[in-house]
């Protein structure tokens, strides 16, 4: 003979919670449509210097042609993105330790799976990356010059998108295709940063002849996420593969920590959930190339 369920197991069966998934991590996308502006330059040290504070962060060399996040930081492992976009393994396989307590899903030069992936497969990987990065409170992704689909398909998924461009005619020209492509999709337009800029007011006057171009011809403003001045020190970093935000000094870390607080202020609010790095000893980066 068969029972007829209690109505109290009904009750009971709908007070118990639905457990939560946790909420994704923001990601921070470092764009710029020309080549050589200093994208790479400015991803790591935004992901150094958002995990130095405390914040759980996973740093993507998202550029499927001249993945250099692993030059920059003296890193290499057995595994990459190439190796996650081929299927071969897991994205948390293929995350490697960085200094400052970064992890990092190293790219590579020359890439030839993720430079021929189609939208379908680029999705199935972002989705994937999504998924591990809810152990994170933070994703920042390097992606490659130009307009390719790649660099679109992680703009239009980021929190907050950084344009990055110096303040050459040729640089600016690029900067504005970025803005025009993503308004074209009905997202946000990029914060500027204008990087190599040999003072304040070259910056601002960058920054004023983008707004003014966005404005007129796209009905939206430009906003500035800030500037980084020309530093030796932040060329030096770069040839020595020293990141400035782990031994630098001087007004090119100054001007990259003041990005990475304009960066946490339009980035929907964090939460931190480990301690702050601020001892050198802790630092370790691994000898450079000969």
């Amino acid at each position: 003979m068969s029972q007829r369920p209690h109505q109290a197991d009904a009750l009971r069966a709908a007070t118990i919670p639905t457990p939560v998934p946790p909420a994704p991590a923001p990601w921070l996308c470092v764009a710029g449509a020309k080549g050589g502006v200093g994208k790479t330059m400015l991803a790591v040290n935004l992901a150094l210097l958002l995990s130095r504070a405390g914040y759980r962060t996973l740093l993507v060399d998202f550029d499927p042609g001249c993945g250099n996040v692993g030059v920059q930081l003296r890193l290499a492992g057995p595994r990459d993105l190439e190796h996650v976009a081929a299927g071969e393994c897991p994205v948390r396989d293929a995350l490697v330790a960085g200094p400052g307590r970064l992890s990092v899903l190293l790219g590579r030069s020359g890439s030839t799976t993720l430079a021929d992936a189609d939208q379908d497969e680029l999705d199935a990987l972002l989705r994937a990356v999504r998924v591990t990065a809810q152990d994170f409170d933070v994703v920042v992704f390097d992606t490659g010059a130009g307009l390719g689909q790649s660099t679109l398909a992680v703009a239009e998924r980021a929190a907050l998108t950084i344009g990055v461009s110096t303040p050459e005619v040729t640089a600016m020209t690029d900067a504005y295709a970025l803005c025009k492509v993503l308004h074209g999709r009905g997202r946000p337009l990029p914060q500027l940063l204008v990087n190599r800029a040999r003072s304040r007011d070259e910056a601002m006057r960058t920054a004023q002849r983008l707004d003014a171009v966005t404005r007129k011809f796209l009905d939206q403003p430009s906003r500035l996420c800030g500037y980084v001045r020309q530093d030796p020190l932040v060329e030096l970093s770069i040839r020595d593969q020293r990141p400035l935000a782990l031994f630098g000094q001087g007004q090119g870390l100054e001007d990259l920590r003041s990005v990475c607080a304009a960066a946490l202020a339009a980035l929907p609010p964090l939460k931190r959930r480990q301690k702050t790095v601020s001892a050198p000893a802790l630092v370790k980066l691994r000898p450079a190339a000969s």
